[in-house]
């Protein structure tokens, strides 16, 4: 969708399509509202399993605080959200933290208010993320610093291994505020039809996508009120100590002050948006 799948003869080539796809990917964007002002009814063929296709690569907004494309959705059962990153360190922050969809139908825009209910995923292990990285994205922007040297050199094989090590490692989902349900890790084959997927295409994009039943959230397609809903990426920092990682940072060492090499991801970043449900 957003990167043309060309293979690289020299660097010069390299270079030459990937400026254009940067190029290419600021244009789409430009175009797309900030927040997402319309209801949208879910595809019938939608399937919650990484791919974009039902969409025809048209998603409704492109959020700048957060520099990811998405589109919310719904049918008469489910909620619907799918996202879509390009950028390299936009995906390492998903990866790492995950991505946090917060929904209030109280009409409150508070992380703390009564009522919020958040569900967050992927929650990938630590010790497979590079490896994920670096096999389904561009080396030359994953590579360590002073290391970016390299061309890209994404292939179908190597995003497959990222695909595969990515599923292995990625079965949990954490939810809190949801009836019924303890605040807890849940299994992405839950047994509540809290349905979760995401992959790598052999452009290097990033496709994540969620379903939750309306049941959950307090919603009803008979009840068509506005509520509140909150993306959230959070920073590192917090979401890596609530998990109980050991983490280094790293730091640019000044005087007389420190600076953190890592700043976009160690912020938290995030937009509140209003969506109804789209009746049939």
């Amino acid at each position: 969708m957003i990167m043309k799948n060309l293979k690289p003869t020299t660097n010069k080539t390299a270079l030459t399509v990937l400026l254009f796809s940067i190029v290419s990917s600021i244009s789409y964007a430009q175009k797309l509202l900030n927040v997402q002002q319309i209801s949208v009814r879910a595809p019938a063929t939608l399937k919650i399993d990484g791919k974009a296709g039902e969409w025809d690569g048209q998603l409704q907004a492109y959020n700048k605080a957060t520099d990811i494309f998405y589109t919310m959705a719904n049918d008469n059962e489910n909620l619907y959200l799918i996202v879509q990153a390009e950028k390299p360190r936009i995906i390492q922050k998903i990866l790492t933290v995950g991505l946090t969809l917060m929904v209030n139908n109280s009409g409150k825009k508070n992380d703390n208010a009564a009522g919020n209910i958040a569900i967050t995923y992927p929650l990938v292990g630590r010790n497979y993320l590079l490896s994920i990285l670096n096999n389904a994205g561009d080396k030359i922007a994953y590579k360590p610093r002073g290391m970016r040297d390299e061309v890209l050199t994404r292939t179908d094989s190597t995003v497959a291994i990222a695909n595969k090590t990515y599923n292995a490692n990625s079965t949990t989902i954490k939810v809190k505020g949801v009836n019924d349900l303890a605040d807890t890790l849940i299994s992405v084959y839950n047994e509540q039809h809290i349905k979760v997927a995401a992959a790598f295409d052999n452009k290097g994009v990033f496709t994540y996508e969620l379903a939750v039943p309306l049941k959950f959230l307090g919603l009803s397609i008979a009840d068509l009120q506005k509520f509140n809903y909150n993306i959230k990426l959070n920073s590192q920092r917090i979401e890596q100590r609530g998990l109980g990682y050991t983490v280094t940072f790293d730091y640019s060492h000044g005087d007389p002050v420190s600076t953190d090499l890592d700043q976009d991801l160690d912020t938290t970043t995030d937009f509140w948006g209003e969506y109804t449900l789209a009746k049939k």
